[in-house]
């Protein structure tokens, strides 16, 4: 994806961190979430947000 002027967010390097702990957070609720689902389609759709997540703290820069 290119970066336009509305993909980017300045953040300070404190918002940054209390982000990345959001998603970081987020992240590991979704994995219990996923790993009590049964259904096929809706687990499908949690590792796709999963992965939206994922992306979301690389781009921190952190290692949350």
């Amino acid at each position: 994806m290119n970066e336009t002027t509305s993909d980017r967010l300045n953040l300070n390097d404190e918002e940054r961190s209390v982000l990345a702990g959001l998603l970081t957070a987020e992240r590991d609720r979704l994995l219990v979430e996923i790993r009590h689902t049964d259904h096929r389609h809706y687990r499908d759709q949690l590792r796709r947000r999963l992965d939206v997540l994922e992306g979301l703290i690389a781009r921190c820069g952190t290692s949350a």
